[in-house]
């Protein structure tokens, strides 16, 4: 039996195609996982999946009571992004859909709450569809993924560290063949030089000979054969080299660095010092006789719960900071809308274009955006602007408040690269395990009104 049916769905939103001929199947209690770059069509898909959405073209069927969880929860309460969530998928979980879908549900959760929930999810035994960016949790969630790219849906079985392991196979498969190809076109090129050049001295006639003397000194004839076969030989070379130009060449990652802005000083020095300080919201105390430096060059995670006090932390520490600082929090309005993308990137920063452009089409924004204003961007599309704009400040300190909330798996592993290469020194807060554990050098937990090295 199957949960939910699509058959050759199509849908396009102003004359632009999102999905085209998707068919694909869900059995009942599959657990599946919808990844993809920002504004593929995941969300789209899962709301065409469950009727909120009607196709161009296409049947979708579902068989089964479902519950939607949105990406974002607007209502009129104090609490955090964290808490509403929570109590949303509580909600969905006690009222035991048939189908559960969960879209970005780990955006704002602490590891807390996000193990918390991979464990309540265990005991779910309807169908799971998540949309999500988070390979921790999709590796404790989902037995199945679909991967959403250009227009279609691709079902790796397993979770996302077998879908890495399986496209990574493929992408090495790839490069063998690409330079398996390079190294067979050297060797066809320099056949094919020797076969016109052998050619050439068939086809030439010695000086002061005439036509009929040179072909009785070739041997009657011989020579027109030679030519020929050269010929067809020269022909099947020059079809086998266009066989082997068609082998696409495989993407390769390059580090994402910043060229040395002029000033700057990255000898190894203390860049941050924090003695004593008591952290507070209002009258109430967070937190407690904080003490940490903050040499050159090192990564800081900064752990904890859901308010436990880290953002009101980094907060007082950008006040003290008598330097320029790369401060990123999820507020768009740092965001100049009616500026182009490219003069957004660059607005505090000394770096040339070419580059900016480069860490654009990197983090997933094609470079024919660079000139568009950023009003016409999406809201994920926007988000990568303002921290891409943080990433090239011309600074030697860069505090990023939960970074990778809804960025896609593309830019996730452009802001990895960038970190692990980056010469200044970072201060991160993230609920994001797998990230942390890949560019930290060092890590420190908010527990009982204290932060402590781990």
């Amino acid at each position: 039996m199957h949960a939910i049916t699509l058959n050759k769905v199509n849908y396009s939103i102003d004359g632009r195609d999102i999905l085209t001929q998707v068919t694909q199947q869900i059995k009942i209690g599959e657990r599946i996982g919808i990844i993809g770059a920002n504004g593929v069509g995941k969300t789209t898909l899962a709301h065409l999946m469950i009727g909120d959405l009607s196709a161009d073209s296409g049947e979708i069927f579902i068989n089964g009571r479902f519950i939607y969880v949105p990406q974002l929860v607007v209502d009129d309460s104090n609490r955090s992004g964290g808490e509403k969530m929570m109590q949303r998928i509580n909600e969905s979980l006690n009222n035991q859909p048939d189908i559960l879908v969960l879209d970005e549900p780990t955006a704002n959760l602490d590891m807390t709450h996000q193990n918390w929930l991979i464990k309540r999810l265990s005991h779910f035994y309807g169908t799971l569809i998540v949309i999500s960016h988070d390979s921790y949790f999709l590796n404790h969630t989902v037995q199945k993924i679909w991967a959403i790219h250009e227009q279609h849906v691709t079902v790796y079985n397993g979770n996302y560290q077998d879908y890495l392991a399986k496209t990574n196979l493929a992408n090495e498969t790839q490069n063998h063949l690409y330079h398996d190809a390079v190294n067979k076109k050297k060797q066809l090129q320099r056949a094919m030089d020797k076969v016109r050049t052998r050619e050439k001295q068939v086809t030439k006639r010695p000086k002061n000979i005439s036509p009929s003397d040179a072909r009785l000194i070739s041997g009657k004839g011989n020579a027109l054969k030679t030519q020929k076969k050269l010929g067809q030989n020269a022909k099947t070379m020059a079809r086998r080299f266009s066989e082997l130009e068609k082998i696409d060449k495989p993407h390769v990652t390059k580090p994402l660095k910043l060229q040395t802005v002029a000033g700057q000083n990255y000898k190894t020095r203390t860049i941050l010092k924090i003695t004593g300080e008591t952290v507070k919201a209002g009258n109430r105390a967070l937190l407690q006789d904080v003490n940490f430096n903050l040499e050159t060059g090192e990564r800081l995670a900064i752990l904890g719960d859901n308010g436990s006090g880290k953002t009101t932390m980094i907060k007082q520490i950008i006040q003290k900071y008598n330097q320029p600082v790369g401060y990123f929090t999820q507020n768009l309005s740092a965001l100049n809308e009616q500026k182009t993308v490219l003069e957004n990137v660059l607005l505090k920063s000394s770096q040339l274009p070419q580059l900016a452009r480069d860490f654009l089409g990197a983090f997933g924004i094609k470079r024919d955006m660079a000139l568009q204003k950023v009003n016409s961007l999406s809201g994920g599309e926007k988000v990568k602007v303002l921290l891409l704009q943080v990433l090239f400040t011309d600074t030697q300190l860069l505090i990023l408040d939960e970074p990778t909330n809804f960025l896609d798996l593309l830019a996730l592993d452009a802001l990895t690269n960038f970190l692990t290469h980056y010469n200044g020194t970072v201060l991160i807060v993230s609920h994001y395990k797998d990230f942390i554990d890949a560019v930290a050098t060092k890590k420190m937990r908010i527990q009982s009104q204290h932060l402590m090295t781990i």
